[in-house]
């Protein structure tokens, strides 16, 4: 294969490609991928040159943004000259209780040693705040100073949270009696992970959680009815209880820190104690045999505390006023379906990152004894210390709490299920269960996967072909409602929601770094095909130039006119990418409809321009700057992004430019800019913010185009002038509105100017984007000899 110097971006100006076929694309729809036929039409642009892979992610506005960073293949070359592989940390051949990747975590000892300490002061402050402060942020009273507020921050600790011989009694009869369940009650047993630094080997886990769970509940309500121990107590001894589980939380973790070391049983050690103190030092702790530390903390501790302490919340509201609020009934099912779920699928956890990779120390065993139950529930807490009157939603509200919980959680198990029934019926382990409850689309059937060189399997089918972190989205979504149940009068039963975006953030960029690393080209395959990491909106084009796997190429944002991504505009954008750039279209009116385009008829037309001028101006801006944030997120992509579009797309490919990181914008037609009418209110601030375009513009019009009189253009070139905007001004002489659109254009389309556009466009892109190939493979090219 020849690459040409203007493939380089040395010599912008040269168009001609030589060397390079045109493959048609493929789009993938909303559960599978599937090839688009070529069109039997005149092409509004010139051929494509580099061949492209296009698919659609149809969903609604992404959250989250995901950094992308290059990674190696994870080999490393032995005295022999022959690549070993580095396996999540370990290295073939060598000792595994060695961390050889030389990466930290959690800004590493300092990072963790600041954690460790100042998780358990927050939590405390947080209880003094919710006990004494009526959920409000304790401060020092006037005239107080800081010292004396600490030491009176220190006797309410004292006083309210001393860690009490009955404290340290209802917790461990707890703790003691969960683990006789899991060791005694019935329930299968699953095969773990292959071990690669134990030559395969898989450890046996049983699952016993749906007989602990139910038994726990029954048990639990017979000591509440009996008046053995009263639910509530829970609520009432909440201080006591949270001290024994913060230093029941040191105690254990310094006990598995020092008898790991003395057994020899350490995994993956840095040498920086206070690091390892955090990480763990073991992997797989075990007692007789079959109790799974990881296991039984992972489950039965945290979520089983929560939901007690939730029940005790209904239990003393009941007692109190006869009845349980709505808001309290909604946390009860709320919690309930939470622990249930981790109780009926524990053997699926059996193949999670917690249980295959993490190590048990500080971090797992500290949040599952303490950090979890007993700060996740500030939103119980709070409720149980307010009358319902203070915090009583609207009934139909309410309802509609109640209702979209449950359909997310609907997603959330079935996601979750998906993944790990699929893992299990690669490893030949699947077991089904009458747990309950059984949902439909649990289960794929002949999924669509992607193979790695590691001899596994990526899952890009079901919900894992929509979005690769969707099961978070649903996790985030859960902690957003219980905080929004209890209202916005205390911060605390917020801060679960705000601890938890950025903690299972940082962990889903763990998790990418980690796949990249370990599957390499597959991953990158499997973020080409599902390029949302949380929730899918974007049609991506993506180009591949055999031969230079290293090749990291400019992105472009193509935005559509107001009927979405049609055909006409994925041509246009999988053209653009056929010349060496990466596409994101996005789809302009997710809040109103699907990602479909709309049809070229009169009433698509009408609800086209009904939604142009109802969705707000913040929107447009935010579609544009999440379609910027995932370009540059993408390990191919080489950091220089543009913008491009047509009719209502010109118009938001001009906003576009007001981004400083878009470094050009060529903007076909763009309706609006003039009469200042775009979006809620028809009041755009387009023009009044040109000076704001530091990179470089390009507009098209016609001049016989009716949505942009001559007045209107005029207008347009003399505030770009008057601004100092870097623009070029372009008018076609005879060209009408949509000159570029190749169907149903009412013979508008014109493909000699829009060939002449669609080079001034490659032109200014291949200028101020350029192309990085980096090195050839040094593989010869495969000839095909089969049509």
């Amino acid at each position: 294969m020849r690459i040409t110097r203007s493939q380089t971006g040395k010599t912008p100006k040269k168009m001609d490609r030589p060397g390079f076929i045109e493959t048609p694309g493929r789009r993938a729809t909303r559960s599978s991928t599937q090839s688009v036929e070529p069109e039997e039409r005149e092409m509004s642009t010139p051929p494509s040159e580099v061949p492209t892979d296009s698919q659609s992610v149809s969903r609604r506005r992404t959250t989250g943004k995901v950094k992308e960073e290059d990674v190696s293949e994870g080999r490393a070359n032995d005295s022999a000259g022959k690549k070993r592989r580095i396996v999540d940390g370990w290295e073939e051949g060598l000792d595994p209780k060695v961390d050889y990747s030389g990466h930290f975590e959690f800004g590493g000892s300092f990072g963790v040693l600041a954690m460790m300490i100042g998780f358990p002061l927050l939590m405390y402050y947080m209880w003094i705040g919710a006990t004494y402060y009526d959920g409000k942020f304790p401060r020092p009273a006037e005239g107080q100073s800081m010292s004396d507020f600490v030491a009176h921050m220190g006797n309410l600790v004292y006083e309210g949270a001393f860690p009490t011989l009955k404290a340290w009694t209802i917790y461990w009869v707890f703790f003691i009696f969960e683990g006789a369940c899991y060791v005694l009650l019935p329930g299968i047993t699953v095969m773990g992970r292959p071990l690669p630094h134990a030559n395969g080997k898989q450890l046996p886990y049983h699952c016993s959680g749906t007989w602990s769970f139910y038994l726990s509940i029954v048990l639990v309500l017979a000591l509440h009815f009996t008046g053995l121990f009263k639910l509530y107590t829970v609520i009432d001894e909440f201080g006591s209880l949270m001290s024994v589980a913060i230093l029941s939380g040191f105690l254990v973790s310094f006990i598995a820190y020092f008898s790991a070391l003395a057994r020899g049983a350490q995994h993956r050690m840095t040498g920086y104690h206070v690091y390892d103190f955090f990480m763990g030092a073991e992997l797989n702790p075990r007692m007789f045999g079959i109790l799974d530390f990881k296991m039984f903390f992972e489950v039965r501790l945290p979520w089983y505390i929560l939901l007690f302490t939730t029940m005790g919340a209904a239990a003393k509201q009941y007692e109190i006023y006869g009845y349980v609020s709505g808001e309290v009934g909604f946390l009860l099912m709320a919690h309930f379906l939470y622990a249930n779920a981790c109780s009926k699928g524990e053997e699926c956890i059996v193949s999670t990152w917690d249980m295959y990779y993490e190590k048990w120390g500080f971090m797992l065993i500290f949040w599952n004894l303490a950090g979890v139950p007993l700060s996740y529930c500030h939103c119980t807490i709070y409720l149980a210390q307010h009358d319902p009157a203070t915090y009583h939603w609207n009934r139909y509200f309410l309802v509609a709490l109640y209702v979209a919980y449950l359909f997310v959680y609907w997603v959330w198990d079935t996601t979750n299920s998906q993944k790990n029934r699929f893992r299990q019926q690669e490893r030949g382990t699947m077991v089904f269960r009458k747990t309950f409850p059984q949902l439909p689309w649990q289960t794929l059937e002949n999924p669509k996967t992607i193979s790695t060189d590691a001899g596994t399997k990526i899952l890009v089918d079901g919900w894992y072909g929509k979005a690769r972190k969707i099961h978070y989205t649903c996790d985030l979504y859960f902690a957003l409602n219980w905080g929004l149940i209890t209202g916005f009068a205390s911060p605390f039963p917020w801060f679960y929601p705000v601890f938890f975006a950025c903690m299972i953030s940082h962990r889903a960029l763990r998790d990418i770094q980690r796949c990249r690393t370990k599957y390499g080209e597959a991953w990158a395959e499997y973020e080409r095909r599902v390029p949302y990491l949380f929730i899918p909106c974007i049609y991506v084009f993506h180009p591949t130039i055999p031969g230079y796997p290293k090749a990291r190429f400019p992105g472009v944002v193509v935005f559509s006119e107001i009927y979405q991504v049609t055909g006409p505009v994925a041509r246009f954008a999988r053209q653009i990418a056929g010349q060496g750039y990466i596409c994101a279209a996005p789809s302009s009116y997710h809040e109103f409809t699907g990602p479909e385009g709309l049809q070229y008829n009169a009433e698509d037309t009408d609800k086209g321009n009904q939604w142009k001028i109802s969705k707000k101006l913040a929107a447009y801006d935010e579609d544009a700057s999440l379609a910027v944030d995932y370009l540059l997120s993408l390990p191919t992509c080489n950091g220089r992004v543009g913008a491009t579009g047509m009719c209502l797309g010109g118009h938001l490919a001009y906003r576009c430019a007001l981004d400083s990181r878009v470094k050009a914008s060529v903007c076909y037609f763009a309706t609006d800019i003039h009469s200042k009418t775009l979006a809620a209110g028809k009041n755009d601030d387009s023009l009044a913010r040109a000076g704001d375009i530091k990179g470089e513009l390009l507009m098209i019009f016609g001049k016989n185009d009716t949505h942009v009189p001559p007045e209107g253009r005029d207008l347009i070139r003399k505030t770009l002038h008057d601004k100092g905007v870097l623009f070029g001004f372009y008018e076609v002489a005879w060209a009408q509105h949509a000159f570029i659109r190749d169907e149903l254009s009412k013979g508008r389309y014109d493909p000699a100017i829009s060939k002449v556009c669609f080079e001034m466009l490659l032109e200014l892109f291949g200028r101020t984007l350029k192309l990085d190939l980096g090195e050839h493979d040094g593989k010869e090219l495969k000839v095909e000899d089969v049509c």
